[in-house]
């Protein structure tokens, strides 16, 4: 698990983006590994340090989308 100190005005979509290259998916794993977090409001403090656990391998849910000019039914 790495450690990751906020910058001040940082949020935690913003590192995980940064960090992971993705939200979705791991905001929450960020929230759930690091109680307390979330009660410090959306932007966090300077020197907040912030767990950030592995979730490599796991798979991204994609969505099927229909689009109207699709030949599909």
């Amino acid at each position: 698990m790495a450690t990751y100190r906020a910058k001040e005005g940082e949020m935690v979509d913003e590192i995980c983006q940064l960090y992971y290259g993705r939200t979705q998916g791991v905001v929450e794993r960020v929230y759930a590994a690091n109680r307390g977090l979330a009660a410090l409001g959306p932007r966090l403090p300077a020197g907040t340090l912030v767990e950030l656990p592995e979730v490599e391998g796991e798979v991204v849910e994609s969505r099927r989308v229909k689009v109207p000019w699709s030949q599909e039914q």
